[in-house]
């Protein structure tokens, strides 16, 4: 435990006596963990706002005129939800498919209650929900296959496209967090190098009083560490502060309630401990990688 002490202490040592580079470094890592912060923001959005259309998009499935006795109806239910992709199928009425009709109207629906019962003229229905919004097309096609299928309804294509785009816009954003974080490995990477090659006459020395290779890398180690966690401080309070403000004076939604924003409790917490990680993580190996190729000789 005393041994890790002195290691942190030379750490911070080391930092002190090359501030110019420990602040270049600690710069890159703020910068970099910024964009990661509001990507990672945005990503989890997009994958609520996923969600969000993938539930509310039902599959409209009328059952045809001649399978209308219990029987039949039943029959239909069991083969729609033995379907691959389907995850349930509530049946539907012709009186709440009347109910439905006359909300979507609203005030004006009244004027449909007089087909209420034996006049109605609507179909029974089946509402499918689906496992995966990007199936609903395939599981479409199979149900408008089924006998005693009259009309299958979902949409269309635009749906189909909007939850593409949403799952390619997700997709995108872990490309770029990766990619960020890659370059700051290798802008912290080159900091550190630089930093030790200043520093090869006290590495030398060190090598001569007979310290291992691992007594001279860990104080680097932790320098690492520490970079990350110094850096991580300003874009965390940024991206917590700014999140908040942001679900607040947005009302808890983008443009609709249908896209509703994560809520920041204890959504933030998860996103500030991911982004220290990271910063910690990409500090350490930043520093490993390049102590690691300064350090490799045969004694």
């Amino acid at each position: 435990m005393r041994r890790i002490f002195r290691h942190i202490k030379e750490a911070f040592i080391g930092l002190l006596r090359h501030l110019a580079m420990t602040l270049s470094s600690i710069s890159t890592i703020t910068i970099t963990l910024l964009f990661v912060g509001l990507f990672l923001l945005i990503t989890f959005n997009i994958e609520q706002f996923t969600y969000a259309v993938e539930g509310s998009v039902n599959i409209h499935v009328k059952v045809d005129p001649s399978f209308e006795d219990d029987a039949s109806v039943n029959s239909l239910g069991v083969k729609i939800r033995a379907l691959n992709g389907v995850r349930a199928a509530t049946f539907s009425s012709k009186d709440n498919e009347l109910d439905a009709m006359i909300e979507s109207f609203g005030e004006n629906g009244s004027i449909f209650e007089s087909y209420r019962g034996e006049d109605n003229p609507l179909r029974m229905a089946y509402l499918v929900e689906i496992v995966d919004g990007a199936d609903i097309e395939s599981v479409a096609v199979s149900i408008r296959e089924l006998e005693g299928v009259e009309a299958v309804a979902y949409g269309g294509i635009r749906v189909v496209e909007l939850l593409s785009l949403l799952e390619n816009t997700r997709q995108f954003v872990y490309i770029l967090v990766a990619g960020l974080g890659l370059i700051a490995v290798f802008l912290i990477a080159n900091t550190i190098k630089l930093s030790i090659a200043s520093r090869g006459l006290e590495i030398s020395i060190m090598r001569t009083v007979g310290a291992t290779n691992g007594f001279i890398r860990t104080p680097f180690l932790f320098e690492g560490l520490l970079i990350g966690l110094f850096g991580s401080i300003l874009p965390i309070g940024l991206i917590a502060i700014g999140y908040i403000w942001m679900f607040d004076t947005m009302g808890g939604q983008f443009i609709t309630p249908m896209f509703a924003l994560v809520n920041p409790f204890p959504f933030i917490y998860y996103v500030s401990v991911a982004m220290l990680l990271i910063a910690m993580g990409v500090g350490l190996f930043g520093s490993g990688l390049s102590v690691g190729k300064h350090l490799r000789w045969k004694r």
